[in-house]
């Protein structure tokens, strides 16, 4: 019998977060401090459970460059990045707008392709896990939603080539997930979501994207797609 030794990887560092003061990227915040993980929350505002709070306008390119900035100078090493602040656009095909196309594409998928950039160095150094939070509107076209599902069609081309280009060192994921509780489309609309006890937990997402990051790294996992039944 051939005994076959792999090297796997494996580093405990900070967890950094986009987007943590709300929504799905709060329940991460709050699931990663409660195993006692170091949390990096990157948005405009505070979140609960961060540990340390980079706020950041992530339209505003020189503000993520700071952030990134921010991030670097804290001497641990980096286990996870989820790229998870997003915004829902709703808008019909004749009414859509420049500075809606800027805020959507800005939000979900322009700054976490520029915050890894800042941080790539880094991130390869740590064999940082990267999960990329995308949405099933990136597999199939709904109406009123060419500006959102455009931006998260964009998040899962984006994880395409990371996981080309950093196959020899980082796991990244794309993480679809479809209809779950939360305000996100709220915000919009104005109105709550009909049925909510129908929608996925996000709770129950959030667990099952640690779980992902719990993997050992010599284990592949390049898309999730989670809906509801």
């Amino acid at each position: 019998m051939q005994l076959v030794l792999r090297t796997v990887w494996y580093y405990e560092g900070m967890i950094i977060i986009t987007g943590a003061s709300d929504g799905l990227g709060l329940e991460l915040a709050k699931i990663y401090h409660q195993s006692g993980k170091k949390v990096i929350n990157v948005s405009r505002r505070a979140s609960t459970f961060a540990d340390v709070n980079v706020q950041t306008d992530l339209l505003d390119e020189s503000q993520i460059t700071k952030a990134a900035a921010e991030i670097l100078a804290i001497d641990e090493p980096i286990e996870v990045l989820v790229n998870c602040a997003g915004v829902m656009s709703l808008e019909p095909l004749n009414a859509i707008t420049g500075k809606e196309v800027d805020r959507t594409l800005g939000v979900n998928v322009r700054a976490a392709m520029l915050l890894v950039a800042q941080l790539a160095d880094r991130l390869q150094q740590d064999h940082t896990d990267i999960i990329n939070v995308a949405s099933t509107v990136g597999l199939k076209a709904y109406a009123d939603q060419a500006v959102y599902g455009a931006s998260k069609w964009a998040m899962r081309g984006f994880s395409q080539n990371l996981q080309l280009e950093l196959k020899k060192t980082n796991r990244v994921v794309s993480f679809c997930v479809g209809g779950f509780n939360s305000d996100i489309a709220k915000k919009v609309t104005g109105k709550d979501i009909p049925d909510p006890e129908n929608w996925m937990n996000p709770t129950d997402i959030a667990a099952f994207i640690q779980q992902i990051t719990n993997l050992p790294k010599n284990m592949e996992v390049t898309e999730i797609i989670i809906n509801r039944k």
